[in-house]
């Protein structure tokens, strides 16, 4: 049996994120999808009770126990987390794939990254409630936002009603993580990279603050490679994944 296939899941998302993985990426390895705290299998978690990167850290942790080597991807939120694990798991890792680590606290203080982006990042810390009001966290309202940015403006006014309440679901534990990338890291050099073999995706249609982060990252990390997906945006592990297992291929090819 081969190294361990490990995929890290984004916020709102959930394990099913992996779903359409082609079968080829996990040949002859066992396929592991934690779940984040909050999320199914396990309870939600309750109002007003707080998660962090560390928690959430631990909690994956105890999903991976043994001495198995493997190969890591992640996503967005799930991103960040892998960066937070990578020290914690140490030889244990064989590669890391990152879809675009969504660490804005790091960007909003990044002298070097675009000053549009930068801009961005800091927009959502001038926002008047998004990462502030408790009592709006995870409702429609602000998913609403969330969604919008991520994707695009009327997004989240045409999912249909079983989706909407998934979400609202977890709404209040996306409101914990959305906080945590935001203020539980202020710089990249806070969360290197390992020297095993990496890669960084972004996607061409992305928010052009997530493709900052990237290059963010790729500027720290020389030995890093960095795949663009052409045609795709944020959400392509649900949209195209086909595309994204085409570059987990290659990926694991160049990690021998």
């Amino acid at each position: 049996m081969d190294a361990l296939r490990v995929f890290l899941h984004s916020t709102g998302s959930g394990p099913a994120l992996w779903d359409g993985v082609p079968p080829a990426v996990a040949s002859g390895a066992q396929k592991v999808t934690p779940a984040n705290v909050g999320y199914a299998p396990g309870p939600p978690l309750p109002r007003p009770a707080r998660c962090d990167l560390r928690t959430d850290a631990r909690h994956v942790l105890r999903q991976l126990e043994g001495a198995a080597p493997l190969h890591l991807f992640a996503h967005s939120y799930g991103a960040v987390l892998a960066l937070e694990l990578l020290p914690l798991l140490g030889e244990r890792v064989r590669s890391v794939l990152l879809f675009e680590p969504v660490l804005f606290g790091a960007l909003a203080h990044d002298g070097s990254a675009d000053p549009e982006a930068v801009a961005e990042a800091r927009g959502f810390l001038a926002h008047p409630w998004f990462l502030t009001d408790e009592a709006r966290a995870g409702s429609e309202p602000w998913l609403e936002f969330f969604i919008d940015y991520w994707n695009r403006p009327g997004t989240w006014r045409r999912l249909p009603r079983a989706t909407k309440d998934a979400n609202l679901a977890v709404g209040w534990k996306m409101f914990q993580e959305v906080r945590s990338v935001f203020f539980d890291v202020s710089s990249f050099e806070e969360r290197p990279l390992t020297a095993a073999p990496c890669t960084l995706v972004m996607a061409e249609r992305s928010p052009r603050a997530a493709r900052a982060m990237v290059q963010a990252l790729a500027r720290r990390t020389p030995h890093a490679q960095v795949v663009e997906l052409k045609g795709t945006g944020h959400m392509a592990p649900l949209t195209h994944p086909e595309v994204l297992g085409e570059a987990m291929l290659a990926h694991l090819g160049r990690a021998g």
